[in-house]
């Protein structure tokens, strides 16, 4: 049932306790951040970009496909750094905590966690 209840969201919503998937879906509930939102909205791109900006996606998401909205957002961020994240859906840290870790340090120059665990 969490894989079913998280299928838009993760590719492995049964990592989750039955009672964090319950937390999750109260906050989705009319949650209006996509709305608004239209990939045919006129943005000037942000060229150049203030700061290194790295586009990590995941390959599977379902609420935000990477088809529909990731040319939209290369456009708008020219000069970013696209990565698709594979086996992982619309929220990889559940699917895949690890990738996402070692994406994030790869981006930031951490060769490893090491001390930063505390």
């Amino acid at each position: 049932m969490r894989r079913l209840g998280m299928r838009e969201a993760a590719c492995h919503g049964d990592r989750l306790s039955a009672a964090r998937v319950l937390e999750w879906m109260d906050g989705i509930i009319d949650c209006p951040f996509m709305d608004d939102y239209s990939p045919d909205e006129q943005i000037e791109p942000m060229d150049p970009l203030p700061c290194p900006v790295t586009l990590a996606w995941g390959q599977f998401d379902r609420l935000v496909p990477a088809a529909t909205y990731g040319q939209t957002a290369r456009e708008r961020l020219p000069g970013a750094t696209w990565v698709l994240l594979p086996g992982v859906g619309h929220i990889p840290m559940i699917d895949d905590p690890d990738l996402v870790a070692r994406t994030i340090m790869a981006v930031t120059g951490v060769a490893d966690l090491g001390d930063h665990r505390r």
